[in-house]
Parts: structure tokens; C-alpha cells; sequence
């Protein structure tokens, strides 16, 4: 596949329902009978296999790429309350299993360890989702202010941390790409216009286009480069300074 048909593929039929539910047995299968000594069934193995499966997408759909839990409806779940490598949610989680891994297998303490780590991580992941709906209304109060009529907006947080956050605003003529903190005293935020330039889309539109089109969700600005049309995906920001809006997309 080309970059672009990659990632329209990527958190599709793998991640979703359908899958966890077709491969989960057959994985349990192959497992329960390499291990057919142990005291476990073939129903054992499958539920295993099946929740490991079944909860990696629902943590994609918190992410900001989301994931196509329903495939094959084309709709992404995609809540955008937490970056796709988050730290603060990984390293308790991770830390607690290591812990819970040095006890013997009979353990309470163990046991306990293991729900210690889910407890904080899915904590962590609750409290971002609860953060993500009073930020997003702060974006929408600050608009409200400026007078800025917009047909949408999502939220969405920075790389790595869940203090800083981007807003995507959707207006006539562009959009409008806004920074928000919680270290911020002041909630009126400086929104930077872009150009969305729709007439310099071909007017042969081709699969590829349409590809590409769709993988942006309608977040895209053209830009002409010589021969070569340049299609930003503004779902990822940018590079550079924040206070002006200055700097080079991230994808392109």
C-alpha cells in the first residue's frame, strides 16, 4: 500500500469488534493446544485472547486517530481526550505489572497489584475525558467572545501530556488553529486563520485525491509548490512557534 491507503487501513478491520470476535477463538485454540497441560481450557484461552484484543481499541478510541470499532461501517470512534503515547497512563500501568510479575502466581498481593495498575491508568484515562469536556468549552466560550461563527470544532490535547491543548475550528474562507493550557491565567485565546485555497484542487479529481480527502476528515489546506500540490493535514499541527502560528505542518 501507499502511505496514504496505509493509513486509511490502520486501526481498521484489526481493531475492530468483527475481528476480536472472529480471531479470538482461533488464537485461544492454537494457545490451549501448545499449552494443553496446563489447567485451562479452550473457553479459557479465548476469553483471554479476546479481552486483550477487544480492550486495545477501545484505548485507540480515546485517541486523537480513534479507530473503526465498527467495522465495516467506515466511522471512526475517536473521543480525542488523550495523545497516542501518554506517559502518565503507560508507566503506572506498566509499573504495577512489573511489580505484580515478581510475586508467585498464587498471591494475593499480586492480584491486588495488577488491579492497583488498572485502577490508576483507567483513572488517569476518566480524568482526561473529563478535562477534554471543560477545555473544549472554554474554545467554545473564547469564540463566543470574539464573535467567531464556525460550522465545527474539535479538541484535541498536545503531544505527550494532557495540560495543553489545540483547537480546530472550521470557518467560511479556512480555519482557525488555537492553543489552550491550564497554566493559562488568561482564557481568551489567540486563534490563527489559515487558507483552506479549495480552488487549487484539481478539477480531474482522481482516487488518489479522494483518498487523500477523506483521510483528513475535510481538515486540509492546499498549498501549490511549483508543479506539485501540497495537501496539509491540519489535524496534527504544526512545528514551530505556537504564540504566532508560524511553522511547517506536521504531515503533509
Amino acid at each position: 500500500m501507499n502511505p496514504i491507503e496505509s493509513l486509511l487501513v490502520h486501526r481498521g478491520f484489526s481493531h475492530s469488534i468483527v475481528f476480536c470476535i472472529l480471531a479470538s477463538p482461533m488464537l485461544g485454540w492454537l494457545v490451549y493446544k501448545i499449552h494443553s497441560r496446563q489447567n485451562a481450557s479452550w473457553k479459557d484461552w479465548s476469553w483471554l485472547f479476546f479481552w486483550g484484543l477487544f480492550t486495545h481499541p477501545l484505548l485507540d478510541a480515546f485517541t486523537t486517530w480513534g479507530t473503526q470499532l465498527f467495522w465495516p461501517l467506515e466511522s471512526r470512534l475517536a473521543y480525542k481526550s488523550i495523545f497516542v503515547i501518554a506517559p502518565l497512563y503507560t508507566f503506572p500501568f506498566m509499573i504495577f505489572l512489573i511489580l505484580a510479575m515478581t510475586r508467585r502466581k498464587d498471591s494475593f498481593i499480586r492480584r491486588r497489584l495488577n488491579y492497583l495498575g488498572l485502577i490508576v491508568s483507567t483513572l488517569y484515562l476518566s480524568l482526561n475525558f473529563i478535562n477534554k469536556l471543560g477545555i473544549t468549552q472554554i474554545f467554545k466560550s473564547s469564540l463566543a467572545k470574539q464573535e467567531i461563527s464556525y460550522s465545527r470544532m474539535e479538541t484535541k490535547p498536545m503531544p505527550l501530556q494532557n495540560l495543553l491543548w489545540t483547537a480546530n475550528v472550521e470557518i467560511d474562507s479556512g480555519y482557525l488553529i488555537g492553543y489552550y493550557s491550564r497554566l493559562d491565567n488568561d482564557q481568551n485565546i489567540k486563534f490563527h486563520f489559515y487558507e483552506r485555497n479549495s480552488e487549487l484542487w484539481p478539477s480531474v479529481n482522481s482516487e488518489q485525491l479522494s483518498k487523500a480527502k477523506q483521510m483528513t476528515k475535510g481538515w486540509y489546506a492546499l498549498e501549490k509548490n511549483e508543479d506539485t500540490l501540497v495537501i496539509h493535514d491540519l489535524r496534527f499541527g504544526i512545528v514551530g512557534d505556537l504564540n504566532t502560528g508560524e511553522g511547517e505542518f506536521v504531515f503533509d
